[in-house]
């Protein structure tokens, strides 16, 4: 079974591959750019061993995937994915090591928007269309596609625990009689949004190519630009409200639009995981809008700072809007006012609070997630009070429902490891040569799937300069943001492969 569903993974990517390499004979035609050959021969190697592996499956008894197998799978495929995707960059040039390619390509399947790129805009057309389509089929996960659109390759499995598997957040929500179902319908919503977006780009300053690449990563909260200066290369403040826009649709739990179109007003009104997800947004628009106004008065800042800072209320509001809902969102679109670093020290800070929370559980986003920030409160609040009042009991509450305690425990767990997580990575990343603040942001703009770090790998710069060791532990970073630490925890346990 596991090695029918591979082989199947493989076939999707081949499709993927081969729209790309459509693409890019379409610009060979009319514009001689040369990365068609790269994508048919990537698309014939991964879709030979997508045959072999689907083949080999058929030929063994059927047995269904248990719940530690879906681990493995989906751990697994994020890595194939990663290995044969990045064929293309090194076929044609893109990049000349396999480091900075498999890089490159885990930042687009996990949605991080991290790139070692420092010649996009040179880039053919494939390339470029290649890289948002990575993000758009990472963005609510490949083994969630399968199970939308191929449902009877994981006939007679757990697919709860595939799902769960690849899909962030505290527990996973059937929104239909089956989990099928239930992805097909998260997939229809995705891609009516994905449309809407292209739809809205097109109506500004961007071309037909430049929108639906654009549209791919923002819905999908990836970052990848077409443009090394982003969305600031369009110089529009349409665009960036219209990509305000996306991005906050796209950081809220797809859940919430299903009960829209049902009619559900009130089960989306009580949910208390989206109401703080607004008032975190409004909240930091109004800190960064002051921070803008105020910090020439009470902040020692140079006049190179100064100008790096938007002039005018119209400027602040769309820079402090667009940079919240941006690292809210975990998508890394940079706008027209864009270096953070070079805003002055007192902005880094609920810059990197922000890009540690992310956007809500269900939704394309990535970082710890909203609900998790509330439930965690909500512990310290109950600790608390049980300490003042031994005899009662209190209960933690989302949206009026209480929570598990199971879930409640988890989410302390999932608080302690990536805390070590960050310790860990701090020592390595700090030991490859990186400085104490570009190793801690680095890390968590990697964890968190947001993209721009701080320094070297900040705003203004990229990852080429980043260590090598340092680039191969950032990609791991990225997959266990990604699919989050518990998916990956398990497959380094001696017992996960003990078990029968």
């Amino acid at each position: 079974m596991k090695s029918k569903l591979f082989g199947v993974l493989l076939l999707i990517e081949t499709a993927a591959l081969l729209l790309t390499a459509a693409v890019a004979w379409h610009y060979q035609r009319v514009a001689g750019e040369t990365d068609m050959r790269c994508f048919l021969l990537t698309a014939a190697l991964t879709g030979s061993v997508g045959l072999l592996l689907y083949n080999i499956g058929n030929m063994f008894r059927r047995s269904a995937l248990q719940i530690r197998d879906s681990f493995l799978v989906v751990a697994l495929s994020w890595v194939l994915f990663s290995l044969f995707g990045m064929l293309p960059f090194l076929m044609y040039g893109t990049v000349d090591n396999v480091t900075d390619a498999f890089f490159e390509t885990m930042s687009g399947f996990s949605t991080t928007g991290a790139t070692v790129l420092n010649n996009i805009d040179t880039q053919p057309h494939g390339i470029l269309f290649w890289r948002s389509v990575m993000q758009w089929l990472g963005g609510l996960g490949v083994v969630v596609f399968t199970l939308a659109f191929i449902p009877s390759v994981a006939k007679g499995s757990k697919k709860m625990s595939l799902f769960a598997a690849e899909a962030p957040g505290l527990s996973v929500e059937k929104l239909a009689p089956t989990m099928g179902a239930t992805s097909r319908l998260l997939w229809i919503i995705y891609i009516a949004l994905t449309l809407l977006c292209a739809i809205a780009y097109s109506l500004g300053p961007m071309n037909t190519y430049d929108a639906v690449c654009h549209a791919l990563t923002t819905v999908a909260t990836g970052g990848f630009s077409t443009h090394q200066a982003s969305i600031g290369y369009f110089q529009s403040s349409y665009i960036e409200y219209v990509c305000v826009l996306f991005m906050f649709l796209a950081g809220v739990n797809f859940a919430m639009y299903h009960f829209l179109f049902a009619r559900r007003f009130r089960v989306i009104a009580q949910n208390e995981e989206l109401r703080w997800y607004v008032v975190l947004i409004v909240a930091f628009t109004l800190v960064f809008i002051g921070r803008f106004y105020f910090s020439p008065h009470f902040e020692v800042i140079t006049g190179e700072q100064l100008a790096a800072h938007p002039v005018g209320w119209g400027d602040r509001i769309r820079t402090a809007l667009f940079h919240v809902v941006a690292l809210l969102s975990n998508t890394g679109f940079q706008g027209q006012n864009y270096d953070y670093d070079m805003w002055g020290r007192l902005f880094l800070i609920p810059t990197v609070a922000l890009m540690i929370i992310g956007g809500c559980a269900g939704s394309t986003s990535g970082g710890i997630k909203v609900v998790r920030v509330i439930v965690l409160f909500k512990y310290i609040k109950k600790s608390v009070y049980e300490l003042i009042h031994p005899s009662s009991v209190y209960t933690v509450k989302i949206s009026g429902q209480s929570v598990e305690e199971l879930s409640v425990k988890r989410v302390v767990s999932f608080f302690s490891l990536f805390l070590i997580l960050f310790m860990v990575n701090l020592v390595l990343l700090t030991a490859s040569g990186m400085s104490l603040e570009e190793s801690s942001v680095s890390f968590l703009t990697c964890f968190s799937n947001y993209g721009p770090g701080s320094g070297i790998t900040g705003p203004s710069s990229t990852f080429a300069d980043v260590p090598t060791f340092a680039k191969w532990l950032l990609a791991f970073d990225m997959l266990v943001g990604r699919l989050e630490i518990f998916t990956i925890l398990l497959l380094l346990t001696r017992n996960f492969w003990r078990a029968k």
